[in-house]
Formats: C-alpha cells, sequence, structure tokens
C-alpha cells in the first residue's frame, strides 16, 4: 500500500509539475509573443522607413540618369545643332539639365526651336529637325517651303495624320513638277 501511495504521490506530482511548467510556459510564451509582436511592428516600421529610402534613391537615380542623358546627347540630336557653336550647344545641354520639370524642360526647347527656326530663315538654310531627311519634291520648294513642310511633319499628332499630309504634299509636287515638264527625282 505503502508502494501505491508512492507512486500515486508521484504521480500526481509529476502531473502537476508538468500542467505547472505548461501553464508557465504559456504565460511565457504570451510576453514573448507580445514582446514579437512589438518586435515585428518595430521591424515592419524600419523595413518601411527602407523602403521609402530606396524609392527616394531610386528617384535620385532616375533623374540624374536623366540629365546626364541630356548632357551627353550628340550634337545631332539638337534641333538646329548645324545653327550652333560649340559653345551653344554646350550650353543647351546644360539648360535642359537644369530644367526642374518636363514642362519647363518642353517650354525651353520650344524656345529653343523658334530661335534655330529663325537662324534658318535668317540665313536660307534647309533646318532638319533629328530623324528626318530629304522631302519628295524638295528641289521644286523654296527653303522656306522646306523648313514649313519639316515643321508641320514634326508636329503632327498621329501616324494616319503625317501620311495624310505626306501624301497631299506628294501630289502638290508631282502637279509642280508636270508644270515644268520635269519628274520628282525620289527622296531617299
Amino acid at each position: 500500500m505503502k508502494y501505491k501511495t508512492t507512486v500515486s504521490i508521484l504521480a500526481a506530482f509529476i502531473l502537476a509539475f508538468t500542467s505547472l511548467s505548461s501553464f508557465a510556459g504559456q504565460g511565457q510564451g504570451q510576453g514573448q509573443g507580445q514582446g514579437q509582436s512589438g518586435g515585428q511592428n518595430a521591424d515592419r516600421a524600419q523595413q518601411v522607413d527602407r523602403d521609402r529610402s530606396y524609392d527616394w534613391d531610386r528617384q535620385q537615380d532616375r533623374d540624374r540618369d536623366r540629365t546626364q542623358d541630356q548632357l551627353q546627347m550628340r550634337d545631332q540630336d539638337i534641333y538646329g545643332h548645324e545653327f550652333m557653336s560649340d559653345q551653344e550647344r554646350d550650353q543647351y545641354r546644360a539648360n535642359l539639365g537644369a530644367a526642374g520639370d518636363s514642362a519647363e524642360a518642353n517650354k525651353f526647347q520650344l524656345q529653343h526651336e523658334q530661335k534655330m527656326q529663325k537662324r534658318a530663315m535668317e540665313q536660307g538654310r534647309d533646318l532638319v529637325p533629328p530623324g528626318q531627311g530629304p522631302i519628295y519634291g524638295g528641289e521644286f520648294m523654296t527653303v522656306q517651303e522646306r523648313n514649313e513642310y519639316r515643321e508641320q511633319l514634326r508636329t503632327l499628332g498621329s501616324e494616319q495624320e503625317r501620311q495624310k499630309f505626306m501624301a497631299q504634299h506628294q501630289e502638290q509636287m508631282n502637279v509642280r513638277a508636270g508644270a515644268l515638264g520635269r519628274e520628282v527625282e525620289e527622296a531617299e
């Protein structure tokens, strides 16, 4: 009987001990969970700060890259480059790079284009925008007409409008050439 009592007490003791340690573990787990939750919130806040910082750095890199691209622009990519001195082209790049936003850059470029158009007219020379080449029937046009044609073609909004404009122009040049008894040389 003593043996049964000892085993029963020992079993009760072990049971009580495991229950107690289990209860204590839950309390610690809750405390740790709250600590982890607080730590997780702090980690999340730090991650958000890092993300914002990363986004800011990326935006600064994009702005710096855009400025570098504008500064490294080839002479041929500048509208009216053939009417500018080296110093004016360098100043153009610097001014374009210093433009604060796209609206300011667009305003600067529009003013520059008007200035180059005026120079071309004063010198009686063609102003060929980047990406444009010879004009169909250009030999039957005045310098002013060629410059106006190029400018109008450059400012048309859609490809469909450009195609229509070029088709009308081609008809006009064919009429002019026919009136002179000549043929239009194909533009390359």
